[in-house]
């Protein structure tokens, strides 16, 4: 992996350097590196149940509305989301190629095992289907399975996935009842140690459990798997200068900065200056682009993010490989692109 900055430099002001913006995912980009959307969710109505989409839904209306000065209701939100519904990925696709992303790591959500209870697709199904989208798409994605490590057949389960149905990786979702540090996450672990695949997990707030996804424990556990590379979705969210430090100290720690287009909408300002903290304590290196579709895509389209990063309007200065870092030369040693 290309190395980053050092991890503590002094923080100052830096001027924006010109760049152009990409324009197409394969086409006329001559040198410039592939932009990855580490973070995205494919919808479909059966993967999901109520408890999750009532739940959700009162937290992304509140931010829609926070960031858009509206007043629109849970159930309003949740038709929002049937419009995304992607049996094929095509739609996913096509956002892709409208933002100039060329491979995108998609995954969905273990919640059946320790909130809402199976939904009418079985989880391991919807592993299933986001492996074969990855076939049917060669090289558009990658996909990690989702699943609960409380789960009796977890390593069966995940065994099929990696090595029937060539899956990267895992998303473990801490937020379902459980902490990444906790010792039954350990046989998973070991098993993605002798696999060499990564794992993103939910860090921070929102949604269930908010205390139980801290980038501490994900931290903890990156600890005893040196070998393992954790990624901290949301860079941590609430706890992100603890993902922050965990991304300067241990080497496999690494974050994703998927629904962080609220805090860009709240603030651009302040968001840049996040940024080149985060930059300047762990490295870029260390930083991958996300979006989190389809959720933050109401805040900002993925197009408008990708150029957030590539084309920052800002007086602060970042350089031309720190922003192909973030956008996707970073994750692509993680995520093994070739």
């Amino acid at each position: 992996m290309a190395s980053g900055r050092s991890s503590f430099p002094a923080l100052r002001s830096r001027r924006l350097k010109n760049s152009s913006f990409r324009i197409s995912a394969f086409n006329n980009r001559g040198n410039q590196e592939m932009i990855i959307d580490t973070h995205v969710h494919c919808t479909r109505p059966n993967f999901v149940r109520s408890r999750f989409l009532a739940n959700n839904s009162r937290m992304a209306a509140s931010l829609y509305n926070r960031v858009h000065k509206t007043n629109i209701k849970p159930e309003d939100y949740v038709n929002m989301v049937r419009e995304k519904s992607d049996p094929d990925g095509s739609k996913l696709l096509a956002e892709m190629n409208d933002a100039g992303i060329d491979k995108s790591v998609i995954f969905q959500v273990d919640w059946a095992y320790g909130v809402t209870g199976e939904p009418r697709m079985r989880n391991q199904d919807q592993n299933k289907v986001l492996a074969d989208y990855a076939k049917e798409h060669p090289g558009r994605f990658i996909p990690l399975c989702a699943i609960d490590p409380r789960r009796p057949d977890v390593i069966e389960q995940a065994t099929v996935a990696i090595e029937e149905w060539g899956m990267r990786g895992f998303k473990l979702m801490p937020s379902a009842g459980f902490s990444a540090s906790d010792r039954l996450c350990y046989p998973l672990y070991e098993k993605c140690a002798d696999w060499k695949v990564p794992i993103v997990f939910h860090s921070g707030g929102l949604e269930f459990n908010w205390e139980l996804s801290s980038p501490n424990s994900i931290a903890s556990a990156a600890e005893d798997f040196p070998e393992v590379n954790m990624v901290m979705a949301h860079a941590g969210l609430e706890s992100w200068e603890q993902c922050r430090l965990a991304c300067a100290a241990l080497p496999n720690c690494f974050m994703d900065l998927s629904i962080r287009q609220f805090d860009y909408m709240i603030n651009p300002k302040k968001f840049y200056e996040w940024l080149r903290d985060l930059i300047d304590w762990s490295g870029a290196h260390k930083i991958f682009f996300a979006s989190d579709r389809p959720l933050p895509t109401y805040y900002l389209p993925t197009k408008d993010w990708v150029k957030v990063f590539d084309d920052p309007q800002t007086d602060i200065e970042f350089t031309r490989e720190e922003r192909d870092l973030i956008l996707g030369k970073a994750a692509a040693a993680v995520f093994d692109c070739k």
